[in-house]
Order: C-alpha cells, then structure tokens, then sequence
C-alpha cells in the first residue's frame, strides 16, 4: 500500500518593503554596539593623549561616550520605524545629528575637547545611519496606505 502526500493549499505569501521590527533592533542594536565601541576607543585615546574631556569643569567619564551612543542608535532605531523610509529617514537624522552637534560645539572650553566630541558624533552616525537605512525601503507606494 502507498500513501500519498496531501498538499494543503496555504495562503500567499506578500512581500512587505516595510522591515520587521525585529530586523530593525537586531540591525540598530548591532550599528550601535560598534558605534559605541568605536566611540569610547576614541575617548580613550584622546585621555591617554591629556585632552580634557572636560565640559564646565567637570571631567565627561569614558563609559558616557558608550552609554549615549546607545542612546543615539536607540533613536535611530525608533525614527526608522516611524519614517519608513530610507530618504526620510536620512533626511531627519541627518538633521539630528546637526543639533546635537550645538552642545558638542558650544559647551566645551577647549579646541580639542570640541574636536573630540564633535569626531565621536560624526563617527557615531556614519556607522549607525547608513547600517539603518539600509534596511528602509528607498520609497514607499503612498497608494497603499
């Protein structure tokens, strides 16, 4: 006696453009953990080499580079969510990273305590902006909606 296989018909699969928001964390957690690594290194070597770090007499410790890092990809990560779209989404971290740049800017005393904070936001979004969007769709059917 054979048996034959029963085929049960399942229902169509449809690609979304829009990533999961599993996708989006594991790939904004990722970006930010190597941002963050990245970051705290440049601390690290710019104290080793007698920069202050310093902000209004009081020293910024090495582990707050990491800490807003994270801090900064978790954002990324919630505005690519809400934006859903790579030029958007672009568009407005881009920005972002400009008005956090005015503390970094304004704050500090010294030239190279500036140059430090200002290199770490920049190091900070050029891995963790393009990691993100490259997961958004380049454009979105408004049709659908």
């Amino acid at each position: 006696m054979t048996t034959t296989p029963h085929h049960t018909p399942q229902a169509p699969v449809v690609q979304s453009d829009r990533p999961s928001t599993r996708l989006l964390v594991r790939t904004g957690a990722l970006a930010g953990a190597i941002a963050a690594v990245c970051t705290t290194v440049v601390a690290a070597i710019a104290s080793a080499a007698d920069v202050s770090l310093e902000v209004s007499d009081e020293p910024i410790p090495i582990p707050a580079f990491a800490w807003w890092t994270i801090v900064g990809a978790a954002v990324g990560i919630v505005l690519a969510r809400l934006l859903r779209e790579r030029r958007r989404f672009v568009a407005v971290t881009t920005v972002a990273v400009g008005v956090s740049l005015i503390p970094a800017i304004a704050a500090p005393d010294d030239t190279a305590t500036k140059a430090v904070l200002i290199g770490c936001h920049l190091l900070a979004a050029a891995i963790i902006i393009p990691t993100l969007s490259r997961r958004l769709p380049v454009n979105i059917d408004r049709r659908r909606r």
